[in-house]
């Protein structure tokens, strides 16, 4: 009777911890942007010579954050937002230590942004030479400088680590080796991110 109790005590908070972790993050983030941009906003409208109430001033910083995220990322679709973004990334590259920590950032963001697009779709495939069966996604047919001491067409196939799928091994596998798996390659991603946790039977199949 204590063991059912316990399991349904613990059933209850892995249901709820996603929530938790989601409204802690937010409030985290929330807490940052008005910190940060409350003086400038409170600066504008004393300028205006405008009183607002305070909860309405929070609100205001987040719209105005918002609007300049927005207004960056369509500066990124036009020739002159790129090169003003490829500036920036040209003199954090030629600072020493501010370097490496960018670029690291940098290349998971655009990692986990791409990783859609850069994968073809979702295999198993025998990684450790055993019995186990590992989740990988294949990348690209393998070229010949590669696979050619294998007698047979190849996958370049990146088995991910969990749970971040920015990092793990590539690998050179026989197609006639790798098994498909009927889900997207976001599926596939946000499986390795659940460590395992999350449920196939909430996933259509294609």
């Amino acid at each position: 009777m204590n063991k059912k109790i316990r399991n349904i005590f613990i059933t209850g908070i892995v249901a709820i911890l996603p929530l938790v972790v989601t409204f802690y993050i937010l409030r985290f983030l929330y807490g940052l942007i008005v910190s940060n941009l409350t003086p400038l906003v409170e600066q504008v409208t004393g300028m205006a010579q405008v009183e607002l109430p305070e909860p309405l001033v929070g609100i205001i910083t987040v719209v105005v954050f918002l609007t300049f995220i927005f207004i960056l990322g369509l500066l990124t679709r036009i020739y002159v937002g790129r090169l003003l973004i490829g500036l920036v990334d040209k003199t954090a590259a030629n600072i020493p230590f501010v370097n490496t920590i960018y670029t690291a950032i940098k290349q998971m963001v655009d990692s986990i942004g791409s990783s859609g697009d850069n994968f073809q779709k979702v295999v198993m495939v025998n990684f450790l030479g055993t019995d186990t069966q590992c989740i990988g996604f294949v990348v690209r047919d393998s070229q010949v400088v590669l696979s050619r001491h294998i007698p047979e067409p190849c996958y370049n196939v990146f088995i991910p680590t969990a749970p971040n799928p920015t990092s793990g091994f590539i690998t050179v596998i026989p197609v006639s080796k790798c098994t498909d798996v009927p889900i997207s390659v976001e599926e596939g991603v946000k499986f390795v991110i659940s460590v395992g946790l999350m449920n196939f039977t909430d996933i259509k199949i294609k």
